[in-house]
This record gives C-alpha cells, sequence and structure tokens, in this order.
C-alpha cells in the first residue's frame, strides 16, 4: 500500500450546499438511505454525493452504474465488501474505508477480518473462497488483470457473470478511491479510522 497521508482538515472541493443543487439531482440527493447504514439519512447528507452534486451530468451518468454495483450486483455481500475494503485500504482512501466498514459489518464481516484486510490475501483465517478475491483485487491493482493461477481457482467459486463482475468492481472502486483522495473528500463524523 502506498503511504497514505493524514486526512488533510479541508476538501479541495467541497461538498455543494442543499440550496445550490441543480434541479436535475436535488430529488436524487434528497432520497432516503437510512437504511444502508451510512450514518447519513439521505444521500445529500453524503459527502461523496454532495462533492459529486458539483458536476450534475456527470454525477447523473456514475450514480447508475455505481448504485448496480452496490446493491445489484451479482456478487455476494460480504465478498463485494471484502474486495471494496481491500482496494480502499490498497489506495490510502480513508472516505471509502470508513463508509465500508459500516457496510461490511452489516455483510457480516467481523472486526478481526477488517484487521487482516490490511495484512492482504496470505493473512492466517481467510477462506480460499476470500484469499482469492483479495488475491484478484492486488493483482488487478498491480498488474491490471487477474493472473491464470488466481483466475483458475476463482473459477470453482465464482460463476461467469461474478467474473465478470469482479474487475468491474475493484475498477470502479479505484476510481472513486481516486477521485475521493484527489478531492480530499472528508469523511464524515464518526466514520471508522482506516487500519
Amino acid at each position: 500500500m502506498p503511504e497514505s497521508p493524514l486526512t488533510p482538515a479541508a476538501p479541495r472541493i467541497p461538498p455543494q450546499p442543499a440550496e445550490e443543487w441543480d434541479e436535475s439531482v436535488r430529488e436524487t440527493l434528497s432520497a432516503d438511505i437510512g437504511s444502508l447504514g451510512l450514518g447519513v439519512s439521505s444521500l445529500g447528507e453524503a459527502h461523496v454525493f454532495a462533492t459529486f452534486a458539483r458536476h450534475p451530468e456527470l454525477f447523473a451518468a456514475w450514480l447508475p452504474f455505481s448504485s448496480q454495483l452496490l446493491l445489484g450486483g451479482e456478487l455476494p455481500f460480504a465478498d463485494r465488501e471484502l474486495v471494496i475494503l481491500r482496494v480502499a485500504r490498497n489506495c490510502g482512501s480513508p472516505y471509502e474505508w470508513g463508509q465500508h466498514v459500516r457496510i461490511a459489518e452489516k455483510a457480516g464481516l467481523s472486526p478481526d477480518d477488517m484487521d487482516r484486510v490490511a495484512a492482504g490475501p496470505d493473512a492466517e483465517g481467510w477462506t480460499e473462497r476470500q484469499s482469492l478475491l483479495l488475491r484478484a483485487t492486488d493483482e488487478l491493482r498491480s498488474g491490471a488483470r487477474i493472473s491464470r493461477p488466481t483466475w483458475e481457482g476463482l473459477t470453482k467459486h465464482l460463476t461467469e457473470r461474478q467474473l465478470i463482475e469482479l474487475p468491474m468492481l475493484v475498477g470502479h472502486y479505484h476510481l472513486l478511491a481516486f477521485t475521493l483522495n484527489s478531492l480530499q473528500v472528508q469523511p464524515e463524523p464518526g466514520l471508522p479510522p482506516m487500519r
């Protein structure tokens, strides 16, 4: 993992206040998301969404894809969150980490699992499936592809559709981490710190 600076005290581009939201995104940002466990009751209260609202056309194009991966994907909930946490850790993204620790807890990942994410795919305690998912995540970051041995292992655990989805999930959360880190989006109060 690259050296990760502490979260800066100020965002480079701050979240857009609700009174400035474009009409094209106002209804979406006002949507109730309390059930997702993100610690906010509407999309617009989450700094990530209120920041992206400053580019309403891009936000409107990005949100359906992001939502499909997060809420409608083929990968099981716990697998998806394990992969996202590894991306957040690899990219040194405190915002992505904090948000997804909360979601991962709902998916059944334990505090020990969260600690092991930092240690990577060879840490003791992972199942073969979990280790392969983490290894694929690392390989995509370091070599832009899943290696043959990891792929062959994954084919014993994942369907064809899940195999297609996995690199897209990893790539999407890299894109998001790069953006969050570059814009210096600040975690909401109470988000767990990166381990």
